[in-house]
């Protein structure tokens, strides 16, 4: 069982998106099951406005809270697990909710049914609705990973405790890396290639190491008091204790002695080796691949040209700019008037200089803005599925049935 707060969701615009996103916008229901709790009246989707009108009632009372006034919880069980009945359903999330602290709080749940595994969103208004104050629970994550714990114990379902550990050994940029881009990322592919190698291989001197490192591609360097492994060709790279305890500075030294950079001959070993990391999965088409490299090179040089040529042109406007009001107070310097008339032209000039300055900064930040907002593909699971949008066939093989079946609302959501 997966419970966590689902942070970047439709909750951060508020209880209504959220239910909406809920109840479904589709002509075929997805909601199997549904609860609601302290709305009086509320007992099925039907009544979802009825809800939302209580809520925004209860948060109208509180006019000081300027943080998200909605907890979105998400409980996903694993894809093997049995489906929980009504009341079981019930006790998972009257447990979790009063192990947030939410008990009298307004909420929403319902099971759905678009996704291999089942899930149930809840959706809690954090305003309590007799003393109209916010309540943020601390430490949401910990108590939601303990209360996860004994439900799977209680209800006998799969438990994931082992399949978290695993997912910790993964150094957390790694992680976010293939989480956004559906690939494996460098630290996998050492910790199962690399790592292996390297076990296989006995290791008497440092010689030893950097050779079975240059056999697929990799550097073994300094790094601040640590050992890193590097791919000569990317530059990407990971601590050596992320391969195992055994591969970090002070054991390797134990082992090895002082450490030994690699030679001219490793290196360039390393750079020549035909077997290396490569983040292309093994099922992806090498084609459209090099159609996803080829597009991010053409993104990227073209978004490198239009900075360049941002930065000319505000570096010019703003030397004009300069040059313009320092002519203009030595025009005002030498006219033959009062030095209370020239007081006051030069207020004005300054008045006149403030403003042209604030519409010069509005200027080139829209420019900026446009610059970063100009066509990009995107990650991988980005360009695949618009790729695939597109009826590429390549890329429809590589994307999941289920995420052809969603709507274009939740896929325009990003859920």
């Amino acid at each position: 069982m997966i419970i966590r707060h689902q942070r970047a969701s439709s909750s951060d615009k508020g209880f209504r998106h959220l239910a909406r996103y809920i109840r479904g916008r589709s002509a075929q229901p997805r909601t199997t099951w549904f609860l609601a709790a302290n709305l009086p009246g509320v007992t099925t989707t039907n009544d979802l406005e009825l809800a939302c009108r209580l809520v925004e009632a209860v948060n109208a009372q509180n006019t000081r809270a300027g943080s998200n006034r909605t907890y979105h919880l998400v409980i996903s069980l694993h894809p093997e697990d049995r489906s929980l009945d009504m009341k079981e359903l019930r006790h998972v999330v009257e447990n979790l909710v009063d192990t947030l602290g939410f008990s009298e709080h307004q909420y929403i749940a319902a099971r759905h049914n678009d996704k291999d595994h089942e899930h149930v969103h809840v959706a809690i208004n954090k305003i309590h609705p007799e003393t109209f104050r916010i309540h943020s629970p601390a430490w949401d994550h910990q108590k939601l990973f303990a209360a996860g714990r004994g439900l799977e114990a209680e209800l006998e379902l799969t438990p994931l405790r082992s399949m978290a550990r695993e997912r910790e050994k993964l150094p957390r940029r790694a992680a976010d890396c293939e989480a956004h881009q559906g690939i494996d990322s460098f630290a996998r592919w050492a910790r199962k290639t690399l790592a292996s190698a390297l076990r296989a291989t006995p290791l008497r001197s440092w010689d030893d190491v950097h050779g079975v490192c240059g056999r697929f591609g990799v550097v073994l360097r300094l790094h601040g008091n640590g050992l890193v492994f590097e791919d000569a060709g990317r530059g990407v790279r990971v601590k050596g204790s992320s391969l195992g305890r055994e591969f970090s500075k002070p054991r390797l030294c134990k082992q090895l002695g002082d450490f030994q950079p690699a030679s001219s001959q490793h290196l360039e070993a390393a750079r020549h080796t035909t077997h290396r990391y490569s983040p292309i999965p093994p099922t992806v088409p090498q084609s459209l691949w090099k159609d996803y490299a080829q597009s991010l090179d053409q993104a990227r040089m073209q978004r490198q040209h239009a900075w360049s040529s941002y930065r000319d042109s505000a570096s010019g406007e703003r030397r004009r700019f300069k040059e313009k009001y320092r002519h203009q107070r030595g025009l005002l310097a030498a006219l033959p008037i009062s030095g209370r008339d020239k007081k006051r032209l030069s207020q004005q000039l300054a008045f006149r200089q403030a403003i042209e300055s604030r519409t010069l900064r509005r200027k080139l930040a829209n420019q900026r803005r446009a610059i970063q907002k100009s066509p990009h593909p995107g990650s991988w699971r980005h360009f695949v599925a618009s790729r695939a949008a597109h009826g590429d066939a390549r890329a429809i093989r590589l994307v999941p049935r289920r995420e052809l079946e969603r709507s274009p609302w939740d896929l325009d959501r990003g859920s």
